[in-house]
Order: C-alpha cells, then structure tokens, then sequence
C-alpha cells in the first residue's frame, strides 16, 4: 500500500497553508484524510478540531446538493441568499453565481461548477477549510481572483485553510505558509511541517529546476524563461524564488 509520512506541525488563525509537491505521493490523501473521508490503513490522525469544510478534488453536480445553484446555495448556507449579507458581496456575486442561480447544477460547466463547489465550501462556518485544487478549469483571471477570495475570507473569519494546488500564482497571491511533499509517486510520500513561503518556494522550484521572479510592471510572479539571464543568475545564488 501507500506509506504517508507527515511532520508534526502548527497552523495559526487566519494562515491559508499551501499544499505542494508532485502527482501521486499523498496531497489529496492527506486532505482526505484530514476531512474523514478515508481512513489510515495503520496510525492515526491527530487534529484538534472535527469542524471541518472540505470541496473534494474531483466537482461533480452529484456532489453538489441541490437541482440549481439557488438551491445549493440555500442549502449550504441562506445567508450566501442575502445581498446584505458580506457571505452575498464576496462568494456570489464575487464569483459571478448571481448570474447562474436559476441554471440547473447539472448543466453547468467545469469552471461554473469548480466556483458553486468554492462557494459552497467557504460558505459555511468552519474551523478549518481544505480545498484540493480550486484552481481546474478556471482561466488565470479567474484564478487570480479566488486565490483573493479565500485569503480574504480565512483572514475575515480567523480561520484555517489547507490547499492543494499546483498553480503556482495562486498560491503566491493566498498562501502564508507552504507544506512540500516529497517521495516516491504511488509508494509514498513525506510532507514536513508549514514553512514560510520563501522556503518553500525556493524547496520546491529547486526540486523541477525552474525560478520565479515578480513582475516589475504587474507585480505578478513569474516564471523565468529557462536558460535566461534571470534564470541563471537566480540558480546559481541558489534564490529560485525572489519576491
């Protein structure tokens, strides 16, 4: 079977921690296994808190509970209903599900259902929100803008977010702190504790070789042209990822 390996560590109040590493060593099975959905063949989970929020990797209507988006989002919490309501401004109309509310949840498309699978996870009061790859079949806006969104609602609630992406803008844009998985694809994987965003970056864009930089003109992060000047010069400092 797969072996997984995770470092004891600590999460704060209002830290989204990124999930990073190659296909297959464990990122969604730690997610899984932190929102009960599987259980450890041996050991144990220890976490503190039971209050969990969790939007699976793979979004499917079935899922989803409601015939339309109106009635999912009632259904998941009747506040994201109340354009008075902040939970309205932020996930509904945030994410353009005003405009969708009478469509039926089985006729929506990937990026459609990917934003009512968001809104119906960040929608409920949680102590911990895990979110496996929010990023599929969203384009780059669209990306950019829900990587903003759940920084501002975990930091509005106070709460914690685990996500697993591999987009990395996004996680530039929403994380505090990294967890890097490393090991053996189907055989096992290892996971250490959050480390800061500059670690973890540089940990894991030295393990693909390939740097990153910010954009003087967007202040976006970007990824170097490989054998550029930026690109050897920041390998050879050893500085994979400059901010």
């Amino acid at each position: 079977g797969f072996e997984l390996v995770v470092e004891e560590g600590d999460v704060y109040a209002s830290e989204v921690i990124g999930i990073v590493g190659p296909n297959g060593i464990g990122k969604s099975t730690f997610i899984n296994l932190l929102a009960g959905v599987v259980k450890p063949e041996s050991g144990e989970v220890l976490i503190t808190s039971r209050d969990i929020s969790y939007k699976a990797q793979e979004v499917t209507p079935q899922i989803l509970r409601g015939e339309t988006v109106r009635e999912t989002l009632e259904s998941t919490n009747k506040l994201l209903l109340d354009p008075s309501n902040w939970l309205y401004d932020e996930l509904v109309r945030g994410l353009g599900l005003n405009k969708l509310l009478y469509r039926k949840v089985r006729e929506l498309s990937g990026g459609e259902l990917q934003k009512l699978a968001i809104a119906s996870t960040l929608g409920v009061e949680a102590d911990i929100y895990l979110l496996d790859e929010p990023s599929a079949y969203l384009d780059v806006e669209e990306r950019y803008a829900v990587a903003k969104l759940i920084k501002r609602i975990i930091e509005e609630r106070g709460k914690v977010a685990l996500v697993v992406e591999h987009d990395l803008m996004m996680l530039n844009y929403m994380c505090t702190r990294l967890m890097v998985f490393t090991g053996e694809p189907g055989v096992r994987g290892e996971a250490g504790k959050p480390i800061s965003l500059v670690e973890g970056f540089n940990n894991m864009l030295k393990e693909i070789n390939v740097t990153m930089r910010k954009d003087i003109e967007s202040g976006r992060p970007r990824v170097n042209k490989p054998g550029s000047v930026l690109d050897r010069e920041q390998k050879s400092t050893g500085k994979y990822y400059v901010v």
